[in-house]
């Protein structure tokens, strides 16, 4: 048997700022992509599951990123014709697995997912079957459930099944291709459109919603079932939670599973309303907890959300407080190169973060010796994302009373250790965590917290939905619309 592998993965945050361009993102074209072989990624279960059964694997191209803007046109057009060109050149095959994200927005393609689809379902021809791997916030629309075979998505947030989900995929393929099953799926879309911090999987309406899920597969009702968040800072009609069911060649329970799981999820609604700490009294909190390391959640600057990672309202706070062993990681690329000039025992004074938008806050003066000079190059130690690099460009460390401040020239998402190990902060000795983040933290911090503070800081991550201008999104929808009615 032979298989095609390739994909774009970009949850696309359509009211940053930040540009997405092909510089951006990380690019491998051919052989490159088998880089991921081994790692806790949706690509490295794809390459995994086919060496260990023996299928031949063509790898085509592959592009991810950390959330930013919507890229333009030509951007867009660029990476979708390079995968469907390393596509065309692997042809022929026995079916193609795309690795996607599922919220990506492009310019003139609110749904990206389902053009990616369908310009690589022009290349395969009708028949030929795809199967498709998402992450569990993607907002998935008919239109790309139309054009695939076979679709699966993340059970966990934080998201360390990536690539057990990406071997589900492939074995669902190929079971496909043998002729074994017929796929059938039904969608379901309740006007419901929470925040990632509602998402966690551990915890809450959605563990419920996944027990649910994983006893129909286990009874055999359906193949298997997606219960995917979505993403509720894109402004497209499909934003909001998606329930996908598939059967084997059953539509009229695929439709009956997918409809239950709405009306669950539409029970559940209230439970996914989030409130946090105002930012004062959250690291007031933080402070006055008697053990550490206290878990101190930005919130709004939630980079695996798509924002800048330079938010400083957390900052100028511990400061203010006199917080003392507390660490936080800005993305300053600027004032990384001011600590690079001064060198490692070299005092400076210098204005961090709230540089890339006024929406995360302003620029904090601060003055602090520099600890540490590095390349910021670490790899993922899991769960999520084991063995996946990490390049957040030249990094500094400053000591500024009693805050360690890490400064990247590059945002990185904060849901591993190694972050602050590979800059020598042991993230065990430290009181106080900032992290940038809503869920993801847990993955790798979760482990060793003695306690969480979530707070309600400004910017691009906010729980609070009012806060944007939304102009696409479907409505009514719940929690923005609290009076919103569903009947599935």
């Amino acid at each position: 048997m032979r298989l095609i592998a390739g994909g774009i993965m970009h949850e696309t945050h359509t009211f940053s700022a930040e540009p997405t361009t092909v510089e951006s993102l990380n690019v491998a074209r051919g052989d490159e992509l088998l880089a991921f072989a081994g790692v806790n990624h949706s690509l490295g279960g794809v390459i995994d599951e086919c060496r260990e059964r023996g299928i031949d694997l063509a790898p085509a191209f592959f592009a991810d990123g950390v959330s930013t803007s919507v890229p333009d046109r030509q951007t867009f057009d660029f990476l979708v014709g390079e995968l469907c060109s390393g596509i065309a050149d692997a042809l022929p095959a026995d079916g193609i697995v795309l690795t996607l994200h599922g919220a990506m927005v492009a310019e003139d393609f609110p749904d990206a997912e389902a053009e990616i689809v369908r310009r690589v379902r022009e290349i395969a021809g009708p028949d030929l079957p795809i199967a498709v791997t998402l992450d569990l916030h993607a907002n998935i629309g008919q239109a790309m459930v139309d054009r695939v075979n076979v679709i699966t998505t993340y059970d966990t947030y934080p998201h360390v099944d990536a690539a057990e989900r990406a071997r589900e995929a492939v074995d669902l393929l190929v079971r496909t291709i043998q002729g074994e099953i017929r796929p059938t799926m039904a969608l379901a879309k309740p006007p419901l459109m929470p925040v990632p911090q509602a998402i966690a999987t551990g915890e809450g309406p959605f563990k419920t919603l996944f027990e649910r899920a994983h006893e129909m597969e286990r009874s055999g009702e359906a193949i298997t079932v997606t219960v995917a968040g979505g993403f509720a800072y894109a402004d497209v009609p499909e934003a909001g939670i998606g329930l996908l069911v598939t059967t084997d060649d059953d539509p009229a329970a695929a439709r009956r599973l997918a409809d239950e799981l709405a009306t669950l999820a539409w029970s559940l609604r209230h439970d996914m309303i989030v409130r946090n700490t105002p930012p004062a009294e959250a690291v007031a909190e933080a402070i006055a907890f008697p053990e550490g390391p206290v878990m101190l959640v930005d919130v709004g600057d939630n980079i695996g959300g798509g924002t800048p990672g330079d938010g400083t309202v957390l900052l100028a706070e511990l400061l203010a407080q006199d917080a003392r062993e507390a660490t936080i990681v800005i993305a300053d690329a600027e004032a990384a190169r001011a600590a690079f000039d001064a060198g490692v025992g070299g005092m400076i004074q210098v204005a961090v973060g709230g540089k890339t938008d006024r929406l995360h806050g302003d620029p904090v003066p601060v003055t602090g010796r520099v600890r540490l000079l590095c390349d910021g190059q670490w790899i993922h130690e899991g769960p999520e994302n084991a063995g996946v690099p990490v390049d957040m460009g030249p990094t500094a460390v400053l000591r500024c009373g009693g805050v360690n401040l890490v400064l990247t020239t590059r945002k990185s998402m904060p849901g591993d250790q190694q972050q602050l190990k590979s800059v020598g902060i042991d993230p065990v000795r430290q009181h106080i965590l900032v992290v940038k983040a809503a869920v993801r933290w847990r993955g790798g911090f979760g482990p060793i917290a003695k306690h969480a503070v979530y707070a309600d800081t400004p910017g691009l991550g906010s729980v609070d939905l009012q806060r944007f201008p939304y102009r696409h999104i479907r409505r009514p929808i719940f929690p923005l619309d609290l009076e919103t009615a569903f009947t599935p």
